[in-house]
């Protein structure tokens, strides 16, 4: 009931800081309302689900200092998932957050409804200070496919429909030395070692490269790493490299005694809006082909961290993006493993029906080896969003 309200709130709130269609200075309130449909292909078996996805963001600025920032994202399932897989709507609700800001409000083998708080910080800001606190994305990350320096609130790429990505419970304060440059450390609230993330970084300018240094204790591993982002040429070179040496033992740590990851990324834009990426990941801890790749790849639930980014030891990735018109606009992802089998194909077009409006139609494809040892798509899926912003 509380989470009802919370939302009703929001919306009757952000109707009355809103004056001729103009936020007052103080406030901004603004979302978005997706419908999406999704045909999932599994063998010759066809499940299909309905997402009906809305998201909220209120920003009060009370003064030049402070800044608060409330963002709740609401979702509603239906479909063949619902009703076959019993433990769906814990699927759905997972998290490792520390405070339980989100829950299901509908459960019933029908339809779930979620409401989920995953933005809710103050920000301070003064003079070359800047401190963060609350549920928070930290973006240590540079790479668009994988990022080993995700230390806090690693996501995965197959989740497409969540742009704004995870957040942490967590404390932020950064000291900005030049344009440039900062040291920025950072804590995740955590109840036990396993969840928690405390770690330091320093970025700096050199040689025209955005660089930066980390260190910290990540789910009891000492962590080191390091990043990048600059060009070659006129095409963009970043990297990001971490290691994760066990201090203290926990579930997270219990399967190696050290692990590397590493990925490195080109990315160049032609003149006629044809973009193109390619990266590359090592997993020291990975297999060439492991058993069920393919399953241990689609992970989003709430243990995934930066060791789950991928099971195989190299991970390829290349995607190629083009602008066909001023209202549509269409990609091509691929990713290989070399030495293992697997293969992910994601197509998508978006169109800009009208403003504030677009249509996206997405594939998402794997291919492997089934248990007979059957090359083939394994998994087909198709999905149809409808996006209004407002």
């Amino acid at each position: 009931m509380a989470r009802i309200i919370l939302l009703l709130g929001l919306l009757l709130w952000g109707n009355i800081v809103r004056v001729n269609g103009q936020a007052s200075s103080k406030w901004d309130f603004k979302g978005y309302l997706k419908d999406m449909s999704s045909f999932n292909y599994f063998g010759d078996s066809l499940w299909y689900e309905n997402l009906i996805h809305n998201r909220l963001k209120l920003v009060w600025y009370p003064s030049q200092e402070f800044t608060f920032r409330l963002e709740v994202r609401n979702r509603m399932f239906v479909g063949d998932f619902v009703k076959n897989i019993p433990a769906y709507g814990k699927i759905i609700d997972s998290s490792d957050d520390f405070f339980t800001l989100s829950g299901n409000l509908v459960d019933n083998g029908s339809v779930i409804i979620n409401t989920a708080v995953d933005r809710a910080f103050v920000t301070w800001n003064k003079d070359n200070w800047e401190i963060k606190a609350g549920r928070q994305r930290i973006n240590w990350g540079v790479n668009l496919a994988w990022n080993p320096n995700d230390w806090f609130n690693a996501y995965s790429f197959f989740d497409f429909d969540y742009e704004e990505r995870p957040g942490s419970d967590a404390i932020r304060v950064s000291y900005y030395t030049g344009v440039a440059s900062s040291v920025e450390i950072a804590a995740k609230l955590a109840d036990n070692v396993d969840k928690f993330v405390g770690a330091v970084m320093w970025r700096t300018n050199k040689w025209n490269y955005d660089i930066q240094w980390l260190g910290g204790l990540a789910q009891g591993d000492l962590s080191l790493g390091s990043g990048w982002a600059g060009n070659i040429g006129n095409a963009g070179f970043k990297g990001e490299l971490s290691l994760f040496i066990p201090v203290i033992d926990t579930p997270t740590n219990a399967g190696y005694s050290s692990l590397f990851l590493g990925a490195i990324s080109m990315d160049y834009s032609f003149k006629n809006s044809l973009s193109l990426n390619g990266s590359l990941m090592y997993n020291s801890n990975g297999q060439l082909n492991p058993t069920f790749g393919f399953f241990l790849l689609n992970q989003t639930s709430g243990d995934f961290t930066v060791r789950n980014l991928s099971p195989y030891k190299w991970s390829a990735f290349v995607q190629s993006t083009y602008q066909i018109t001023p209202l549509l606009y269409s990609g091509l992802a691929v990713m290989t493993f070399p030495g293992g089998n697997t293969l992910f194909l994601n197509p998508f077009i978006t169109i800009s029906a009208a403003q504030n409006l677009d249509v996206d139609v997405i594939g998402q494809v794997f291919f492997d080896e089934d248990l007979t040892g059957t090359y083939k798509a394994l998994t087909k899926s198709f999905y149809l969003r409808v996006k209004w912003s407002f």
